[in-house]
């Protein structure tokens, strides 16, 4: 099926809507939401290592039930993905299953419990969103966790606690226990946000996952104005170190980002710094099948810039179409320097992105998106491969009842 046939395919899919037999207000209600999202890579090598050329369709349903008696509910979250191209040769890129083909995957299924007004508390598996411990959709589908979480409201702050003893990948069916060098073990994890009078956004989270590694997360976040302009300042530091035998080395490393972002109207424009210090690049994910992202400006389409020593710094700006409602574009800059390799201490690589989504503002397939993601990657040989990659996405969700 080609790419314009497979576009013309799911949008006269999800321009059917649905109307509900029955539906209720508020929170006691059943939320049912029938989502598609069509994915095709084309990932380019330049150095003999195996291209990717794929393409997904993935069908997902998401249950969510109402809180009976205000305390016990649940939910769930199943995704189907039918194989629509596979013509890679090695590397899947995680676009379908290892083996190349569709999957079947259960990435939500849990218990929500909520014994006071401002806790609540999650077990089961569930697709989590926080800096240490995330399952972030770069692919066709999320990943996701096993365990429990929990979070108490108080007042213009949260507190937060995880454990989890496994996780999948976004691209699987099964879950796998977190394991490095044959020995299994859990995570376990305690985070918390304040919002002060002034605007300033604060965000701790600690890790520890025993005998392996423990990593802490450092966020302060900044909004005001500067003459006619929204200015946003960002300070973001991490820390990893190894807590044990099972990691196998001294591993220890920081990473620290600065970011402004002024914006006005339609544009707005970045520029992020980032630095990485310590014995060893920033490893942030935590053995298994676990797939936690970087919550860092310095994280881009393909490169994380989190290699060791590695200093790297980002012009970005953003567009909203004022002529065109619902389309945004973005273009975004990284080069960095001073990477610690094997070949010497001043290795540098860069990445290049172009991203374009529009987003329909009415008729009847309103909010379905389409998106265009383009990247390039380059530098010294012994630091990095030549790469080309792009990527073209298609969401839509809809609320049955």
């Amino acid at each position: 099926m080609t790419l314009k046939k497979l576009s013309a395919a799911v949008i006269a899919l999800t321009a059917v809507t649905t109307t509900p037999v029955w539906a209720a207000e508020g929170d006691d209600k059943f939320n049912v939401d029938l989502g598609f999202r069509t994915f095709y890579m084309n990932r380019d090598f330049d150095q003999g290592i195996p291209d990717t050329h794929a393409a997904g369709q993935a069908f997902r349903l998401d249950i969510t039930s109402p809180m009976w008696n205000d305390t016990i509910g649940f939910g769930l979250g199943a995704v189907h993905v039918a194989e629509l191209l596979d013509d890679k040769t090695v590397n899947s890129s995680d676009v379908l299953a290892p083996g190349g083909k569709g999957y079947t995957s259960l990435e939500q299924a849990y218990i929500r419990f909520k014994p006071l007004d401002n806790l609540e508390i999650k077990a089961g598996r569930m697709v989590l969103m926080t800096p240490l411990l995330n399952d972030l959709t770069s692919r066709i589908s999320a990943p996701s966790t096993q365990g429990v979480y929990a979070k108490l409201g108080l007042g213009s702050g949260e507190l937060y606690a995880i454990y989890s003893d496994e996780a999948s990948m976004n691209n699987e069916e099964g879950f796998v226990p977190y394991e490095a060098n044959g020995e299994e073990y859990e995570i376990v994890s305690l985070g918390g946000t304040y919002k002060f009078e002034n605007g300033l956004n604060t965000h701790l989270q600690y890790a520890v996952a025993d005998d392996y590694q423990k990593q802490s997360f450092f966020n302060l976040n900044y909004p005001t104005q500067l003459g006619d302009y929204d200015l946003m300042l960002d300070l973001a530091h991490m820390r990893g170190e190894d807590d044990g035998a099972l990691y196998g080395s001294d591993y220890d490393s920081h990473l620290t980002g600065l970011t402004a972002r002024l914006s006005k109207g339609n544009l707005a424009y970045t520029l992020a710094y980032q630095t990485v210090g310590g014995n060893n690049a920033y490893d942030q994910q935590w053995g298994g099948d676990d797939n936690t992202q970087f919550f860092t400006w310095g994280a881009v389409q393909l490169l994380d810039f989190n290699a060791k020593d590695e200093q790297s710094l980002q012009a970005r700006i953003d567009y909203d179409v004022a002529s065109i409602p619902g389309l945004h574009l973005m273009a975004r800059h990284t080069e960095s320097w001073d990477i610690d390799h094997s070949g010497g201490d001043d290795g540098q690589r860069h990445e290049t992105n172009f991203d374009a989504s529009y987003t329909l503002q009415s008729g009847a397939a309103k909010g379905l998106k389409m998106r265009l993601r383009v990247a390039h990657v380059d530098g010294d040989e012994a630091v990095v491969p030549r790469i080309s990659d792009i990527r073209f996405i298609i969401d839509y969700k809809t609320n049955l009842f």
